[in-house]
């Protein structure tokens, strides 16, 4: 049985056009809001896993490694330019709701400006943030440039992360017998998308619970 889950994995990774289109779309719409990005890093840590174990070449992966976040940068850049064009009419309209005024866009572009790129790696690496922060650089109109290489040099550093825990899963599961291997992978892969779902779910629902305050009306006072 987890032999065929492998086996799964490994034709999902291997770099099918079909797979690798499914891959991109997957990448790009977690950036849009979609959690879909637990999927891609389970995928890349069975990636890493592979090229310790040799059953998969970096050549034969490449496709793969690149598309997931080639995808993520397409993606967080549509967020960017459409956050850039209609994000003020936007906060206009649903600001007040979820508690975003220009005034706090104005205070928070302020503070991010001074440090725009480091500011941003440090916040898409942050669970829950990834597509906040997109959103906030598109509509406070930082620079472009500041924006794409944050992006760039975050999906590196995320790709590399879970690469290596692979890696690591990989050499450890060397200790074991090889009948345990694809038991060993399978778990590990299915812990790190069960994580980041659950991780997603509870930034999903603490901003839920925030609720907009209510200001006092005229008619509202009684004497």
């Amino acid at each position: 049985m987890w032999e065929n889950v492998v086996q799964i994995l490994g034709t999902v990774t291997a770099g099918s056009l079909l797979g690798l289109a499914i891959i991109f779309l997957l990448a790009m719409v977690t950036e849009m809001g979609l959690p879909t990005y637990p999927i891609i890093e389970g995928l890349i840590v069975f990636a890493g896993f592979q090229i310790v174990h040799g059953t998969g070449s970096t050549s034969s992966l490449a496709p793969f490694l690149i598309l997931a976040p080639a995808g993520r940068l397409c993606g967080s850049t549509s967020t960017y330019w459409f956050s850039h064009s209609f994000g003020d009419r936007l906060v206009d309209k649903f600001g007040k709701r979820i508690r975003i005024t220009r005034e706090r866009l104005e205070k928070t572009r302020g503070k991010i400006a001074r440090f725009a790129l480091p500011n941003l790696i440090m916040a898409r690496l942050t669970p829950g943030l990834g597509v906040l922060a997109s959103v906030t650089y598109g509509t406070t109109r930082i620079r472009f440039r500041y924006f794409f290489r944050g992006v760039l040099i975050q999906l590196l550093i995320w790709e590399g992360i879970y690469l290596a825990l692979g890696a690591f899963g990989g050499g450890l599961s060397k200790l074991l017998a090889p009948e345990f291997r694809p038991l060993f992978i399978t778990s590990l892969v299915i812990a790190v998308v069960g994580i980041g779902t659950a991780v997603w779910y509870f930034f999903f629902r603490e901003t839920r619970k925030e609720q907009p305050e209510e200001t006092p009306t005229p008619n509202g006072n009684k004497n």
